[in-house]
């Protein structure tokens, strides 16, 4: 039986992008794909656009599609939602202001398949004002680990799980799924290919991220993205605080160096809300007063 694919797209505020990216999404080439959609309590008219656009152009996959409505709980609760109903071999996540190419299931099963990977990632073609854009590429990685190794400190490598094809089976019970919607796809992909046994590059722009939406979370001032981010990676660091195994163990000490400059540099509530940072934070004071 060849490789099953889940397609989860959360929806929340996206009413301008909705057309673009279910179109993508449901006319993908591979016919053993499941499309997944996310109602996150969504404010504006995206859902009403989805349906319109699944009654009209697209009614033949109905017994393929699930529509999912739940209150507003951020990105990654949204994502997880869509993770608990899915059946795919493979999971494919897709914001829903982006697109993909139309043959990208296909082409990921297909390497899964011939190469027997747990994970395929691959190349992003982000899109900007003006019709410009670039590609954002991945080297090939030596394993799953030395990528979620490079992941984990804080970008050397892309965190995205919209650029990665993953086995749903390496969606553990016990995963951490953050709550705050700032490098929550970091936290998820750094654990995924934690477990993993073997991941691989398909070096192709499969997919389409939008740099437009002026509602994006990237669009957010510094402070608060750097602040966020923070609050993201010591919520993870305190999930598997003396547990064993753990898939941040070697990066707890960077995590909580980080994580108290940016409480010295742009939030000082980081200190007062995780006590343990003041220590680190007083290293850092020390060592800029030298």
């Amino acid at each position: 039986m060849p490789a099953s694919v889940s397609i989860i797209v959360p929806i929340y505020g996206t009413e301008a992008y909705i057309a673009d990216c279910a179109r993508s999404v449901l006319a993908q080439t591979w016919p053993y794909t499941e499309f997944i959609f996310v109602d996150d309590g969504s404010p504006d008219r995206a859902v009403e656009v989805l349906q319109g656009i699944i009654d009209k152009e697209f009614a033949a996959l109905k017994s393929r599609i699930k529509l999912i409505r739940k209150p507003n709980g951020g990105l990654p609760q949204a994502r997880k939602s869509g993770l608990d109903v899915a059946t795919g071999d493979y999971i494919m996540h897709v914001d829903s202001d982006d697109w993909v190419d139309v043959d990208a299931a296909e082409k990921l099963a297909r390497k899964a398949e011939e190469t027997g990977a747990d994970v395929v990632y691959f190349y992003l073609q982000k899109h900007k004002s003006g019709g410009r854009s670039h590609i954002t590429r991945d080297p090939l990685y030596r394993s799953p680990r030395h990528y979620a190794h490079e992941i984990l400190h804080f970008g050397h490598a892309h965190g995205y799980l919209c650029n990665k094809f993953m086995k749903r089976s390496l969606y553990r019970d016990d995963l951490f799924y953050p709550t705050v919607t700032m490098h929550e796809d970091i936290v998820l992909s750094s654990q995924i290919l934690y477990y993993a046994a073997k991941a691989v590059l398909l070096p192709e722009p499969l997919y389409h991220y939008r740099r437009t939406n002026p509602n994006a979370q990237t669009r957010r001032s510094r402070r608060y993205r750097r602040a966020a981010s923070a609050r993201t990676y010591l919520d993870l660091y305190e999930f598997y605080r003396g547990k064993n195994p753990s898939p941040i163990s070697a990066h707890e000490q960077y995590i909580l160096n980080r994580c108290a400059w940016i409480g010295i540099r742009w939030d000082r509530s980081l200190l007062r809300e995780r006590p343990y940072l003041k220590e680190r934070a007083s290293w850092w004071l020390r060592l800029l007063l030298r």
